[in-house]
């Protein structure tokens, strides 16, 4: 069964942890909440492929629930832009958010979809869920004989370490097309706790080892980047915060200092920490609009007659013991 992205409606704390570990265990990513009022605030969140719920809530309107999840008027012939746009959501909740899988399956280059996910506003549109009302009694009976399942990466204690292979990229846009910028020099270093809110660390990357494929583009790429008087690239972490995950993947917010050309920000960044054997993989996705870093040469800059400067970046890292 294809893993499946589920909100848990329901009041009873016992009764709510037994659904969660029932449909983790599973496979599936499952989120609760404990009435109705947080599901109608939840429910909103793009991502959801069902709701699970309790009929029996006092504050629960049934009746309205269906009505806004399965219109009574059948829904308008969709236009081919919308179409498409439904299209990559569907692709993006199969694959769990993961991009260049839903590239993959969708048959089109991972900046050509990052491109469209920006058109169709698909990072922070608010996706409907489906309900799944059938599910509720026999998810119910199995939950109160299987106990919870404990010992997420974001319960565990997290040992220090340092990077041990790395890559960071991103996906450029520009008249003539999109194009890939990578390095797989990173360092960084991280500091363990007890579990991975308490963790804090640094990554670094030389601009210099920056590289698009293209002799021209590199070169414009320093001209813009100005790697001898901001060599680094560096992103300094102050919090952690996690969600609800599986026994092998967390979702967390990274929160910290970016440091690009000169510039240093505060930013919240989405991403997942998994835990491997002794290591622990971090991987983030993030847009960046380039002119916030003072970053210019953007009509010229990269053999481009213009370049866009929204970007995005992507951050895979496995960190080890620290020996």
């Amino acid at each position: 069964m294809t893993p499946m992205h589920l909100l848990v409606l329901e009041r009873d704390p016992e009764r709510r942890e037994a659904l969660l570990s029932v449909l983790r265990a599973a496979g599936h990513h499952a989120v609760a909440a404990p009435d109705a009022p947080a599901a109608a605030a939840a429910i909103g969140e793009p991502g959801f492929d069902a709701l699970l719920l309790d009929l029996g809530l006092p504050d629960l309107d049934a009746t309205r629930l269906r009505e806004a999840l399965m219109p009574a008027q059948g829904a308008a012939p969709d236009s081919l832009e919308a179409a498409e746009r439904r299209h990559i959501a569907l692709a993006l909740r199969h694959t769990g958010g993961n991009k260049r899988q839903a590239a993959l399956l969708l048959g089109i280059s991972r900046s050509t979809l990052l491109h469209k996910v920006r058109k169709y506003g698909l990072a922070t549109a608010r996706l409907l869920a489906m309900a799944l009302l059938s599910l509720a009694q026999p998810l119910a009976a199995r939950a109160q004989a299987t106990p919870p399942v404990s010992g997420s990466p974001a319960e565990r204690a997290v040992p220090s370490g340092r990077i041990k292979v790395g890559t960071l990229s991103f996906d450029g846009h520009g008249t003539p097309g999109d194009f890939v910028g990578r390095t797989d020099t990173v360092t960084g270093e991280m500091t363990g706790g007890t579990d991975l809110a308490a963790v804090r660390g640094w990554v670094e990357s030389p601009v210099r080892t920056l590289t698009t494929g293209n002799d021209r583009r590199d070169r414009d790429l320093a001209k813009s980047m100005e790697p001898g008087k901001y060599p680094h690239l560096r992103f300094d972490l102050r919090d952690v915060t996690t969600a609800a995950g599986t026994p092998d993947s967390v979702p967390v917010t990274l929160r910290g200092a970016l440091t690009i050309h000169g510039v240093t920000k505060d930013v919240s960044l989405p991403g997942y920490v998994s835990r491997e054997a002794d290591a622990f993989r971090v991987r983030t996705d993030f847009p960046l609009n380039l002119k916030d870093y003072r970053i210019g040469g953007l009509s010229k800059a990269l053999g481009l007659l213009k370049m866009d400067e929204h970007i995005e970046v992507h951050v895979d890292l496995t960190f080890g013991p620290a020996r």
